[in-house]
């Protein structure tokens, strides 16, 4: 495949990324993955106006809180916030901590962040690059949910977000940890069955005037080993793959 064609390629994937986001499902056609099928957002329509909410409410409070001495991402999933990026202070840390806890539909904190100077511009694009690099890979494997996961990339380190199932989330973390160029890959999936995910599945369509569909296999994922949830000693050259529980309630988490 040509640098062209490549880059053309990874231009589609990230603007159907976007359209992912969306609260309608996206039909994605067979000459991208195996089979085609439609890549849903499993959260119900409110909570993912609530998270794009908190968001864009924590985007500015760090902003204004701590300007140039921080460099905060905030991503909410069903409420479930992951703060990563850079800040120059314990102290600064702490506190994006508690904003974030402190705000309205914020479930839990996960804080991530890394006290010392902030990235370089190099750094952040190859974050950029990276993180594109993972979605692609996602959106193009065989029994993958793309629309159910968020994908974070922070100083070469991925962050999985989203409600799967246990063969889902082993799945995704597989192909996540066989992206060249990650160095860790830290899970912070609310695992579901597979009967509660067929139903978010199914609601989601019907929200938007399609059909339910019928519960298909996922195929044989191991069920421990490396590179999965429940194995976390790597294989050789392979990133190691860490769980992260979110708490139950609102509160800063430093990890």
């Amino acid at each position: 495949m040509t640098r062209i064609t490549t880059s053309v390629l990874m231009a589609s994937v990230i603007a159907v990324s976007s359209l992912l986001s969306a609260c309608a499902p996206v039909l994605i056609g067979s000459a991208v993955a195996t089979t085609a099928f439609v890549a849903t957002d499993r959260r119900t329509v409110g909570q993912q106006v609530s998270d794009k909410e908190i968001d864009l409410k924590l985007a500015a409070d760090m902003t204004t809180a701590f300007g140039e001495t921080a460099r905060i991402s905030a991503n909410s999933y069903d409420g479930v916030v992951l703060l990563t990026g850079d800040a120059f202070s314990e102290k600064i840390k702490s506190e994006a901590a508690s904003i974030a806890a402190n705000t309205t539909q914020v479930k839990s904190v996960i804080n991530r962040l890394t006290v010392g100077p902030l990235a370089s511009f190099s750094q952040i694009t190859s974050d950029t690059w990276l993180a594109s690099k993972v979605k692609t890979t996602l959106f193009a494997s065989k029994d993958v949910p793309y629309g159910a996961i968020s994908v974070t990339v922070e100083r070469d380190n991925v962050y999985l977000q989203g409600l799967v199932t246990e063969a889902e989330a082993k799945r995704i973390t597989e192909v996540t940890a066989g992206v060249g160029g990650v160095k860790e890959v830290y899970t912070l999936f609310q695992i579901m069955t597979p009967e509660q995910a067929q139903a978010r599945e199914n609601a989601s369509r019907a929200s938007s005037g399609l059909p339910e569909s019928n519960p298909t296999p996922t195929g044989n994922a191991p069920t421990s080993g490396p590179n999965t949830m429940d194995g976390n000693a790597p294989a050789p050259g392979q990133p190691r793959v860490e769980p992260v529980t979110a708490p139950s309630t609102p509160q800063a988490r430093p990890l």
